[in-house]
């Protein structure tokens, strides 16, 4: 199995001040809204357009939960299958996965199963 993610028991430097920190995965299909859906949670904002993420972009928000500071460390990945070797790299040590279809496109939802394979490998 994988690797427990980096845990801190106290804020530390090494966490930015945070009790916790958290690695998550944005995978899914070419064009189903994953940068759009990671600025609305980052941003908390609806973002008009975008473009085809190369490779990967990262983002992160500190959270509360249960009385605890949790860094969230967001990796959106490119959905182009050619750059998917270059992003299963990014996999390692992630703490959980959001697989992104397009709720009108059947083949980008049949597709989760590979993404979600590639993301337990």
């Amino acid at each position: 199995g994988r690797g427990a993610p980096p845990v801190a028991s106290g804020p530390s430097p090494k966490t930015g001040g945070t009790n916790f920190l958290f690695k998550f995965l944005v995978i899914g299909s070419a064009g189903t809204g994953k940068s759009c859906l990671l600025h609305q949670f980052i941003e908390s904002k609806f973002k008009q357009d975008s473009n085809h993420t190369i490779g990967v972009e990262f983002g992160s928000k500190v959270v509360t939960v249960g009385g605890k500071t949790v860094k969230l460390q967001i990796w959106d990945t490119a959905g182009q299958e050619r750059f998917r070797s270059v992003t299963r790299s990014y996999y390692r040590g992630a703490a959980g996965a959001l697989l992104v279809y397009d709720i009108t496109s059947r083949e980008t939802y049949n597709a989760l199963t590979n993404w979600l394979t590639d993301a337990r490998t």
